[in-house]
């Protein structure tokens, strides 16, 4: 198989951005949102459960220097990166989430056991799909970790004799100014099962959370220890506000395997104790995964750096969501998928892409969503690894679940069609979705909530009627038809209102739609409507209506598509081609806001292609691609192969099968059903297809 990870940077995006400086429409972006990807390098498979690496305390993913930010300049923690030791369950590109995990820290250290987590400088440091390591400046200790589907395998290796191993298990989140941590763990019990296994259930974020560690290689057995002190108990029951863990003294060459389980300890073991591989098997395994994973993608770029920035973007879209199947705390057993820590990210791009190429996970998700349901009577917003489902339930939009199943629907992903529908139905008109927002949507606060509502009522209903289910069709159509109530005509954008997040009623005013024909009449026509656009873009110098968030943030990530069903294609490829250069790049400041779980990272790649999925509609817009050529191993079995031909950002002609595309889009089933897209491209604006 092709080497795909050779282009991987998994460090990509995980500081502070350093982008090109922005030039032309470029410069006129606003990038409101904290500049940093906030990305994290640590070892992990295509959707594994685990994701382990150095750990400093920093914000938002425990790797890093800096400390919390959500806009303007970001403050630092620390002068340069540090290192506390090797956590787990750290987040990938995440922003103010509240829960931010990085369990089970395990630190190599000399001297009295206080000082095993204080944070110390590093080196020697590197990584690689499915593999993590660097060196301990205090210890000395060469630490590295690699996983499998079940556990994480660490292999320290210090140059002395005087090494020993502290894994804290009470550690929860990020440090803050002080050295205090952002949470504290709540009541914990310890046992040691032998000289070289030990277990702990820990209540984090109000949810029992079971590890199991065994060690190999150590000088002494394994001890308990609370508050910095050594205990000689075999087991110890704690209440909320202390620290413990467990300590041993190491040999040079230490092995610890850990197992986690949100559901029991024996599970927990059985997945430390099932890995048959050696530390340097799984490491290749992980990366022959990973291998399998990219190679989804084939794609073929003039400059070598632009294979390098696609194949990080791409490694950056697959390490969320978290496949914990069988392991749920909300209902009984079968599928379960955590960390949609921001679906309002993930369900624009990333979900998309997993629908479209992994359909076993896609299966798992859509499951997933509809076990949550069915358990807490609503559609999941974000679900993470918590046991108040209720106290992380978003207020940042609404019906998101809808979308991503009405794209897995189109995209032939499998499911019980029956149920989803069923519980759509409920999600709107049972449990308070419309009753509460879009009954009277001309004068609800929430402008924005409206636009979700309408937009998955249209989805909904699409899929109802393609099911023979003509009454749930006429309800979810009669909600879909008003979004009408929220669009200012004198103005073509939407009506004032309150909680436009993270951004304006501009930002909320360029979303795509259900039915951009009739939006854009209501605009004036595609004449004013492109006007509107213009501004909002930059094209019109000075005007201080420009508010693109410039692919820093999620809110109008997909809005430069609007310009397809305004006849202006050619605005389009300028506001994706200024996007490409200068928005996106090499390195640890590559990516220029928070990934989002992989939303952000994905929404590159379909840019980058030259294809846009329109969430929860059965619509693929043509963009202005910036690989050469591509071929995407579909879900379906089916490959979709892209090809770009002559030079330009404009798309000339394009031709699907080798049948002219009359508008610039075509529908999912006909991507999904494979084929070749040929896009013809030319260097000048008057010769671009506008439709």
């Amino acid at each position: 198989m092709k080497d795909y990870c050779r282009y991987v940077d998994v460090f990509q995006g995980v500081d502070e951005i350093n982008l090109p400086k922005p030039e032309g429409l470029a410069a006129a972006w606003r990038l409101i949102k904290g500049r940093c990807g906030n990305n994290t390098p640590a070892a992990a498979l295509p959707f594994g459960r685990l994701t382990a690496g150095c750990y400093s305390g920093g914000y938002s993913s425990g790797y890093g220097r800096l400390k919390y930010n959500t806009h303007g300049e970001i403050p630092k923690l620390y002068d340069r990166n540090k290192f506390r030791g090797m956590s787990h369950l750290q987040n990938d590109g995440t922003g103010d989430i509240d829960t931010f995990y990085n369990y089970a820290v395990l630190s190599p250290f000399i001297g009295p056991l206080s000082s095993a987590a204080l944070p110390r400088d590093f080196d020697h440091e590197r990584a690689c799909p499915g593999y993590y390591a660097c060196r301990d400046s205090f210890s000395g200790a060469e630490c590295e970790v690699t996983v499998t589907r079940r556990a994480a395998l660490h292999r320290i290796t210090f140059p002395h004799d005087e090494g020993c191993i502290s894994v804290d298990f009470s550690n929860d989140g990020l440090y803050e100014d002080g050295g205090h941590l952002h949470t504290q763990a709540g009541r914990a019990v310890l046992t040691l099962i032998s000289d070289c296994e030990a277990a702990a259930c820990v209540e984090l974020h109000h949810l029992p959370v079971y590890f199991y560690i065994r060690a190999e290689g150590q000088r002494t057995p394994l001890r308990l220890w609370a508050d910095d002190r050594e205990r000689a108990e075999k087991e110890l029951r704690l209440e909320p506000g202390h620290r413990f863990g467990i300590v041993f003294d190491a040999q040079r060459n230490v092995s610890v395997t850990l197992g986690l389980s949100p559901k029991s300890m024996d599970i927990a073991r059985q997945d430390a104790l099932s890995n048959p591989l050696s530390f340097d098997e799984a490491r290749k395994r992980a990366y022959d995964q990973w291998n399998e994973a990219l190679s989804r993608i084939d794609a073929q770029f003039e400059e070598e750096r632009d294979h390098r920035i696609f194949y990080s973007n791409f490694y950056h879209s697959l390490v969320k969501p978290c496949d914990f199947s069988g392991e749920s705390f909300l209902y009984g057993g079968g599928e379960f998928v955590l960390e949609f820590a921001t679906i309002w990210d993930q369900y624009k791009t990333q979900l998309p892409l997993i629908d479209s190429l992994y359909p076993d996970m896609a299966r798992r998700v859509v499951e997933t969503m509809l076990n949550v349901a069915e358990a807490t009577r609503k559609m999941p917003h974000t679900l993470m690894m918590c046991g108040d489902y209720e106290s992380i339930s978003t207020g940042q939009a609404r019906m998101l679940a809808e979308h991503a199943i009405a794209d897995a629907y189109c995209r032939g992903v499998e499911m019980d069609k029956k149920r989803a529908l069923r519980l759509m139905l409920d999600d709107t008109f049972v449990h308070g979705r419309f009753d509460l927002y879009a009954r009277d949507a001309e004068n609800a606060r929430h402008k924005a909530f409206i636009i979700d509502i309408t937009d998955a009522c249209a989805a909904c209903a699409k899929m109802a009627r393609e099911m023979g289910e003509t009454e749930a069709a006429e309800r979810f159509e009669q909600v879909a038809a008003l979004w009408v109530n929220v669009i200012d005509k004198d103005t073509g954008l939407l009506r004032d209102g309150e909680k436009f997040y993270e951004g304006t009623k501009w930002n909320y005013s360029f979303r795509l739609m259900h039915d951009m024909p009739a939006r854009i009449a209501m605009a004036g026509g595609p004449e004013r409507f492109a006007g509107l656009a213009d501004r909002f873009f930059g094209f019109s110098q000075d005007d201080s209506a420009c508010c693109f968030e410039g692919f820093n943030n999620e809110t109008d990530m997909e809005s430069p598509y609007v310009y397809h069903f305004a006849g202006r294609h050619d605005r389009l490829s300028e506001v994706v081609h200024a996007g490409l250069t200068f928005m996106f790049a090499e390195g640890r400041g590559g990516v220029p806001g928070n990934n989002d779980s992989g939303g952000l990272c994905s929404c590159y790649l379909w840019n980058a292609l030259g294809v846009f999925p329109v969430s929860g509609q059965d619509l693929m817009v043509i963009g202005s691609p910036r690989v050469v050529e591509a071929t995407l191993r579909l879900g379906s079995g089916n490959a979709f192969r892209i090809k770009k031909q002559g030079r330009g950002i404009y798309v000339k002609h394009a031709a699907l099968n080798g049948r002219t595309l009359d508008t610039l889009c075509f529908s999912v089933r006909d991507f999904m059903r494979g084929g070749e897209l040929v896009l013809k491209m030319t260097q000048d604006a008057k010769e671009a297809q506008l439709t």
